[in-house]
């Protein structure tokens, strides 16, 4: 071969092997400065929780540093090159999105919660909230809300399913993981902005709070057996009276007038029996019904609002504040649950001691909750953690307090008119007058299956069961099972299920177990959805499960939105799904 055709090989040889060297050095420096980020990004969690200002601000300097390269390196025009090769492309285009949205967290939103974490040691002290402090975070909070919002848009609309695995593993961590923070950032602004006013910074203020137990299930969590008031007045907040649910009786009729539908999905016991109030999903409703009772037991104190907050909110809570000492028994966040829920019942037979012993870990907790936290950071996050999954729940008389946080968990409302969001809830109740809730399970699902005309037709399913063994079922106490007085066999529990179906749309199908509900089954409207009443015998030996199709309203061609009765296990049983249209 000659020289000169040796030359005109060995030029674009070079050439590429040059390409491929420098693109290989740039992957490997992008990954590189990913990489540093995340140990960064580690080391500054660490700093959040041990307090260590010098530590936590060289974490943050370097975190800032590691991804303001990563983007710089995905942003250049050889990278830009990289997004058009094939098979390529999609990975090159996902590590940039994700460098782009690490250096915005990283830039603004890390930045300005950063600053204000020492503030929340003297946010809360001696059972008095430091209102100026509160107003102080608002500004700080809702810039990093910002960061955030715009950080998810960088990487929520891509599809990774075609990234390579390693690739696509950790870009949908990431991109969970800071959508699951601009939401929980947004439920953080909206408290900065009214809890001035709820603590009692515009002047005093009473709320009822009740305690729902859900080891006897209500749609809106549990039964409400214990309840206190708590009077705030310019952020100091004290327990200032405690009863028990039971106390309000049985009336002769509703409390409140209820509508034709509420009659038939949850009948006059709504209004009958303050016990019952939450057996409507929609809380601001329940709520209304409880401060009927009240205003009739308690005239002489008005209600400023109703709070609800349940065991598995409080085994969150009790991350920040650490363990309490109840009669001689240490609750903490691992046993808070099975210790109200389940060992009292077993540890004392009788009610009135039940009783007494949920009014004074209800004084311990507050107290623990209002006195100087053992970590406010973990507080903030347990409380948030609460509020996303419905376990947190506020109704209040103030208009601005409602509206600041309509659309939210916190609210605990059924969703009327969302616009192209169809949306379906289904509530549980017991129906046992007991407390096998404890050993439910239950979780659903729904998919689009089609789209016609702007509507979507869906199809879903809700399984139910107990988690204990059908024997050991039999031998729990009577005040734990029922003992069969309410017609369900011993060890087994009756559930009732109202459903509610997308606004303007249509109930068409409901069977469980495969038999065929149709013929028996009564739909109503309520507030322009459609809605029925189904009931489960759960027993410990199959599951149960309820299938169903629905359509959608008009126009609704969004992803779909499950909502499901928070359970006594943790976390959130809500789903949203892919839209057909």
């Amino acid at each position: 071969m000659s020289n000169r055709r040796r030359l005109l090989w060995t030029v674009p040889v070079a050439l590429l092997i040059a390409v491929v060297a420098y693109t290989g050095w740039l992957v490997w420096r992008v990954q590189g400065d990913l990489q540093a980020a995340e140990n960064s990004a580690t080391r500054l969690r660490d700093t959040l929780d041990s307090g260590d200002g010098s530590a936590r601000k060289a974490a943050l300097t370097d975190l800032q540093a590691d991804a303001a390269s990563a983007r710089q390196r995905t942003e250049s025009a050889w990278w830009t090159g990289l997004t058009y090769v094939p098979f390529l492309g999609d990975d090159a285009t996902g590590v940039r999105a994700l460098s782009r949205s690490l250096d915005t967290v990283a830039a603004n939103g890390v930045q300005p919660l950063s600053d204000t974490v020492d503030d929340l040691d003297g946010v809360l002290a001696h059972g008095r909230i430091n209102v100026a402090a509160v107003r102080r975070l608002q500004s700080p909070v809702a810039d990093a809300h910002d960061a955030f919002v715009t950080a998810d848009a960088d990487v929520s609309g891509l599809d990774s399913s075609g990234y390579a695995g390693p690739l696509k593993s950790r870009f949908d961590r990431y991109t969970k993981l800071i959508g699951d923070t601009a939401q929980a950032l947004s439920s953080a602004q909206r408290a900065t902005q009214v809890l001035p006013t709820m603590v009692g910074g515009d002047g005093p203020r009473d709320y009822l709070l009740i305690f729902q137990n859900n080891a006897e299930i209500r749609a809106t969590g549990g039964l409400p057996g214990s309840w206190a008031r708590i009077h705030a007045e310019d952020g100091q907040l004290s327990l200032a009276q405690q009863g028990t649910g039971s106390q309000f009786g049985q009336r002769p009729k509703p409390v409140l007038p209820l509508t034709p539908a509420e009659r038939v999905l949850q009948h006059e016991q709504l209004g009958l029996y303050f016990l019952d109030a939450g057996f409507t999903p929609d809380y601001p409703r329940a709520a209304q019904l409880w401060t009927a009772r009240w205003e009739e037991t308690f005239p002489n104190v008005k209600l400023d609002g109703v709070v609800a907050l349940d065991p598995v909110a409080m085994s969150y809570l009790l991350e920040g504040t650490g363990p309490v000492q109840v009669a001689g028994i240490t609750l903490t966040s691992k046993n808070v649950v099975s210790e109200l829920l389940n060992r009292t019942y077993r540890r004392l037979s009788a009610p009135a001691a039940q009783d007494a012993f949920f009014g004074k870990a209800a004084q311990s907790i507050f107290a623990a909750s209002t006195d100087h936290l053992k970590s406010p950071l973990r507080f903030v996050e347990g409380l948030a953690r609460a509020a996303e999954e419905g376990r947190f729940l506020v109704a209040a008389s103030d208009h601005s307090v409602n509206a600041a946080i309509d659309g939210t968990r916190v609210r605990g409302a059924l969703t009327a008119d969302d616009g192209d969001i169809p949306h379906i809830d289904i509530g549980l109740n017991d129906a046992t007058a007991a407390k096998m809730s404890y050993y439910l399970r239950y979780w659903g699902e729904v998919k689009s299956t089609g789209c016609s005309d702007g509507r979507q037709t869906l199809s879903g399913s809700l399984t139910l069961n107990q988690d204990i063994d059908p024997e050991a079922a039999t031998k729990l106490p009577r005040y734990v099972t029922g003992g069969g007085d309410s017609g369900t066999d011993l060890g087994s529990q009756t559930v009732l299920i109202p459903i509610y179906g997308p606004y303007g749309g249509t109930i068409n199908h409901i069977s469980v177990n495969g038999k065929n509900l149709d013929h028996i089954i009564q739909t109503v409207n309520y507030r322009g959805r459609p809605a029925t009443l189904v009931f489960a015998d759960v027993s410990s030996r199959k599951d149960v499960v309820f299938n169903f199709t629905m359509h959608t309203g008009k126009g609704q061609t969004g992803a779909v939105h499950l909502g499901l009765t928070p359970s006594i296990v943790p976390g959130n049983n809500d789903t949203v799904s892919k839209s057909a249209c």
